[in-house]
């Protein structure tokens, strides 16, 4: 048995799929004979919170990072500082990239973005191993030694064969960076029906700088639901739309729950497409165009359960939870 940490800010209360990621390796891990703890609160130091692991036997430490876990612009020099005095004290760490850096779509983000690459790559050299889940940052980070574990938000619940489909396309993650919009009305209206929004409320919605442009009131918003009942309502959808404007990667929230409940998703390449999803029983798209033409065609087909055991077949032999979170827990613990 070893004793490892887990470093995942706003973890219990802050939703979201880094805290889901993290209640999921905790019970993994501690089925697996260790002792594992979380920690998700940054108000102590780098230092402090060093000397408390080391009083606690700590082997290994996970930093779990995205850059606005960091700080209210995603720009923080914490997650560095920690890695260097852990590996200092004999502790080994290890980062997990859940998202590297904001896209460059917004104005300010022009700014921030090479700001925020630059940190991750400081991040990078002051730790014993790096993971992630898009093997394209590899290239995009220069890091040779930049591991590709996967990601996933775990086992779906099964389906209720009672359950009526969802009639509606959906969208999960609302405000994701980077999910495209523009693409996600354009589809609604060639469908010509409302949306499922889970995620966010109404007023949420209408108070978000992208989304309140899209925004319509007959929408459902069906607010931020608990990671289950998430899965719940995937496992119900008929189509869920998910393109970015740095395509599929196994990064987001939103395409990797679909995936999970085996739910008809449509999305789109770009420069982080992920090329195991060309493989795949994903929809992918490479133009407006073509996903408002793919979101008409698949509304208008019947989704079978034998297609749905289809792709959930592909989920569990690709994306098996049991699976990378034993490769990752032998990366973190130093064993690969």
């Amino acid at each position: 048995m070893k004793s490892i940490a887990i470093l995942s800010p706003g973890f219990p209360d802050q939703p979201g799929g880094v805290t889901d990621h993290t209640t999921r390796l905790k019970t993994s891990w501690a089925a697996a004979g260790h002792r594992v703890r979380a920690i998700g609160r940054l108000d102590t130091s780098a230092e402090q919170i060093t000397q408390e692991l080391k009083r606690d036997g700590t082997a290994a430490l996970l930093i779990q990072y995205v850059p606005f876990l960091y700080g209210r612009r995603g720009v923080s020099s914490f997650p560095k500082r920690l890695a260097r005095c852990a590996t200092a004290s004999g502790i080994r760490v290890t980062t997990f990239v859940h998202e590297p850096w904001v896209p460059l779509t917004r104005l300010h983000w022009l700014v921030l973005s090479p700001i925020q690459r630059l940190q991750l790559r400081g991040l990078a050299r002051a730790c014993n191993a790096v993971v992630t889940a898009v093997p394209a940052w590899k290239r995009m980070l220069d890091a040779d030694e930049l591991v590709y574990v996967g990601s996933t938000l775990g086992e779906p619940p099964s389906p209720d064969d009672d359950d009526a489909p969802v009639d509606a396309p959906l969208v999960f993650s609302p405000f994701a960076a980077g999910l495209n919009w523009e693409w996600i009305a354009a589809a609604v209206a060639a469908i010509g029906l409302d949306l499922v929004v889970i995620g966010a409320s109404a007023a949420e919605a209408r108070g978000h700088s992208v989304v309140k442009k899209y925004a319509r009131r007959s929408w459902d918003y069906m607010g931020r639901l608990s990671a289950d009942d998430a899965l719940s309502e995937l496992t119900r959808a008929r189509l869920v739309l998910a393109p970015f404007v740095d395509g599929l990667t196994a990064r987001r929230t939103s395409a990797m729950a679909a995936l999970s409940a085996g739910a008809c998703l449509l999305s789109n390449t770009g420069p982080l497409f992920d090329s195991m999803f060309h493989d795949s029983p994903v929809n992918v798209a490479a133009t407006k165009t073509q996903f408002v033409e793919s979101a008409k065609r698949i509304w208008t087909t019947e989704d079978t359960p034998a297609q749905r055991d289809k792709r959930l077949d592909w989920y569990r032999r690709h994306l098996d939870p049991k699976v990378l979170d034993e490769r990752l827990l032998a990366l973190v613990l130093g064993d690969a």
